[in-house]
């Protein structure tokens, strides 16, 4: 819901609880899924609502598997047995089927699996952060910045990829 055309890319998102002629409230849920608000809204001001969008689709997903989301985080066990390093998580990532955010220095990031890897190079299978199918990418190890074995977008995405099934089915 938009309120303020001189902004129009501030908007609320979140689930009606009552409405009038004069007042919409909502149970404002933010970026994250979590419910943060109870807010009412003057209509007059309401200018533009969007029902079922990706981005409204993506947070309500969200919401809807907290427990999923945000369970306790476990760090690999090779991680406290082995000397870190990025070659190293690619291939443990590799090894166990790991989705991934990697970020390069080039200014890339991907989500995905990596599907091969040589000293030099790794191929990815990437995906969008919304689980659409995104190609595979070839680049230099030397050319990653930082790696992401599990963070909150990374568990959304497996959780997506997951409902989908074998091959997107």
């Amino acid at each position: 819901m938009r309120t303020s055309q001189s902004e129009p890319g501030r908007f609320s998102v979140g689930y009606v609880l009552s409405f009038s002629d004069e007042v919409l409230v909502l149970r404002i849920i933010n970026r994250d899924g979590m419910p943060t608000a109870i807010q009412s809204f003057n209509m007059q001001e309401v200018f533009q609502l969007d029902f079922d969008d990706q981005y409204i689709r993506h947070v309500e997903f969200k919401a809807d598997n907290l427990d999923k989301v945000y369970a306790g985080l476990k760090s690999p066990q090779f991680l406290e047995q082995e000397y870190v390093s990025v070659p190293l998580l690619l291939e443990r990532a590799h090894q166990l089927g790991q989705l991934v955010n990697v970020y390069t220095h080039l200014g890339m990031d991907y989500f995905g699996y990596v599907r091969q890897l040589t000293p030099e190079q790794v191929l990815m299978e990437c995906f969008t952060e919304y689980g659409a199918a995104d190609g595979l990418v070839v680049f230099r190890v030397e050319d990653i910045r930082n790696f992401i074995w599990s963070n909150e977008d990374t568990r959304v995405l497996e959780l997506r990829l997951k409902q989908r099934g074998p091959l997107g089915a």
